[in-house]
């Protein structure tokens, strides 16, 4: 008589639940810097500039760095990177909580805590899901993403309730050691590099996949390099949509809550807004990322951005008089629109440029999110310093937006779900 078993789940699934989890504390202690920025100002009386500068300092040190978290990653492995880039970020938010001047909370911030997030944060984790999906990487991307969403619907209330009752100092340490007790067994433990360490290709195959051809002609496996991919045209556009990426996400993220209040919203509302598009963004990106896997990625990228262009529409449409659907449209149109570019930028960049130097080339490719991040951020304020109002800065993202969709159809993953570098 046979003994039917069970079937094992695909440990790729692990994976992307281990990184789901460490998403949602690394990228919730990013997003709670709003939280601390406001109580540091609050304590200390240091001017809003001098408060911004480590912020800023973190933002280009990991556009800076990325590149070698992932050639990092490519070398060592999340076993040994992801527990690293979680020591980091805890003691650097804990070295934060004690900081009692300036240049102390510049290196803390600025240099401590932005490893962290590079070490174990997006790009390395983009690299690691790919390696061990292809069939079903997008969606995989798009459920390990969720994660940070949901990281910011939860630290960051999470962390005001302990500012509020126990003040930032406290509320930092405490949220320093929860990052390392948690990420640095979880991922010490539970990490595998690649399917291969279990004797399986992606996707759980016992076979590998059908090599991958040019226009019907099978083409030459030469991996991918840094140098190599950019030698390519893709890669550059891949690079602009990055740069308008960082630019949406940090114009909004800085500055939604400020226009919102500044057209006689309140406070709360406003907060309620910023939470709603989180979690919108959670869902999105993994519903958006299983889509691009049987549609392809340009054309649910190109859903996302109508539905964004939608959202900054409601913004830009939004005055002290404004029916309060408004405010509901962009949570609702930019939320469900925004997350869907994550999981499709991911899966895209993956499908070009699969190999074993994936990591730092998602790694250089963060550069142009850092920089559209800084300019985004910097943008919105000098514009609200000029005018008097943000209407205009979103009219601009507007455009980031729509040209950060042309440049996807240009970089044309649909072309070739995987290509190889040609070698003479």
């Amino acid at each position: 008589m046979k003994t039917l078993h069970k079937p094992q789940v695909y440990y790729g699934w692990i994976i992307v639940a281990i990184g789901f989890f460490t998403m949602m504390l690394i990228m919730g202690s990013f997003f709670s810097s709003g939280v601390l920025f406001a109580a540091i100002v609050g304590e200390t009386g240091w001017s809003r500039a001098t408060v911004s500068l480590p912020f800023s300092i973190a933002l280009i040190v990991y556009a800076a760095t990325a590149w070698l978290a992932g050639r990092l990653f490519d070398r060592y492995g999340p076993r040994r990177l992801f527990p690293l880039g979680a020591l980091c970020l805890g003691l650097g938010l804990i070295v934060t909580a004690h900081v009692h001047t300036p240049w102390q909370l510049c290196l803390s911030w600025g240099l401590l805590v932005a490893q962290g997030f590079n070490l174990a944060g997006i790009a390395p984790h983009l690299a690691h899901v790919a390696l061990w999906f292809t069939r079903y990487r997008g969606v995989a991307s798009g459920l390990m993403l969720s994660g940070a969403s949901v990281g910011g619907l939860v630290l960051v209330p999470g962390a005001q309730y302990l500012v509020d009752h126990y003040g930032w100092r406290p509320a930092y340490t405490i949220l320093g050691a929860v990052v390392m007790l948690y990420l640095i067994p979880l991922n010490a433990a539970g990490q595998l590099h690649q399917p291969a360490d279990l004797g399986l290709h992606p996707d759980g195959v016992a076979a590998p996949p059908i090599a991958a051809t040019t226009q019907g002609r099978p083409a030459q496996a030469a991996p991918w390099t840094l140098w190599h991919a950019m030698g390519t045209g893709p890669f550059w556009l891949i690079f602009v949509l990055g740069v308008c990426l960082g630019w949406l996400s940090n114009i909004t993220g800085v500055h939604q809550i400020a226009h919102i209040i500044s057209n006689g919203y309140p406070s709360m509302l406003a907060a309620s807004i910023v939470g709603i598009v989180s979690l919108l963004r959670a869902v999105s990106s993994a519903i958006g990322g299983g889509l691009s896997d049987r549609l392809g990625r340009e054309a649910v990228f190109s859903v996302g951005t109508l539905l964004c262009t939608l959202g900054l529409l409601c913004l830009v449409l939004l005055q002290p008089s404004s029916p309060s659907w408004l405010l509901y449209g962009y949570a609702l149109a930019f939320g469900l629109g925004y997350g869907v570019y994550g999981a499709v930028y991911a899966a895209a960049t993956a499908d070009l440029f699969f190999g074993p130097s994936l990591g730092t080339i998602l790694g250089a490719l963060e550069l142009g999110w850092g920089l559209g991040g800084f300019a985004g951020a910097w943008f919105g304020g000098f514009w609200h310093d000029q005018w008097g109002s943000y209407h205009g800065a979103f009219v601009l993202s507007m455009g980031a937006n729509l040209l950060g969709g042309l440049t996807l159809w240009l970089a044309a993953p649909r072309r070739l779900r995987r290509v190889e570098p040609q070698h003479p």
